[in-house]
């Protein structure tokens, strides 16, 4: 088993427990790809269904516009699942792209892949049942988030949620994740600097 392997398999444990041959099974239906900085993994229109694990770097989910212009929807940094379960489910295209932010290694499997170990091990459903929660409570927060929160609350919450990911992630892409523009983001940044008492 290789490291990055080892890391999918302890992201699993925290969801549910594995004997041995669980563990080799949900390991070996992962195959590794190496991206470079820069590159896609999937590109909007792609109907590769799969799961995803960032095994090491960071990834950014985005949805392309006619006029050009892209929205980040996600990212999702080493250590984490992700997944396009509802597509697959429904037979339809993807609406968006993934592309490495950093030079990453993802782990995958076809959809069909993982539904095939859900239907076969009820453990391997509880694990599916975990991921589908995961996706469905991070689409919701950032729904309400879009519709509930002013945009310094947002910027806000992803300090103290994401800290990991500021230095990592251009202003830009962050500004899209907020719905806002670079500039405004800008601007928030200084008044919260002003009314920071200096130390």
């Amino acid at each position: 088993m290789t490291e990055h392997h080892r890391s999918l398999l302890q992201a699993a444990l925290r969801w549910v427990c594995l004997d041995e041959a669980q563990q080799h099974a949900l390991v070996s239906a992962f195959s590794s790809r190496e991206v470079e900085a820069g590159k896609h993994i999937v590109l909007p229109g792609s109907t590769a269904h799969e799961v995803l694990f960032v095994a090491r770097g960071l990834l950014r989910f985005y949805y392309p516009s006619a006029d050009g212009r892209e929205s980040n929807k996600a990212f999702v940094a080493e250590g984490e699942f992700a997944g396009a379960l509802a597509a697959a489910n429904l037979g339809l295209p993807l609406l968006y792209g993934i592309e490495a932010l950093e030079p990453s290694i993802v782990l995958t499997m076809p959809c069909a892949d993982f539904v095939a170990l859900m239907d076969g091990d009820p453990t391997f459903e509880r694990l599916g049942r975990k991921l589908v929660e995961m996706i469905l409570v991070r689409k919701e927060l950032r729904t309400r988030s879009l519709l509930l929160q002013t945009a310094t609350e947002r910027y806000l919450d992803f300090v103290e949620q994401r800290p990991d990911l500021l230095q990592r992630v251009p202003l830009y892409h962050i500004a899209s994740l907020l719905g806002i523009t670079d500039v405004h983001l800008s601007r928030i940044r200084r008044e919260l600097a002003r009314a920071t008492p200096a130390a």
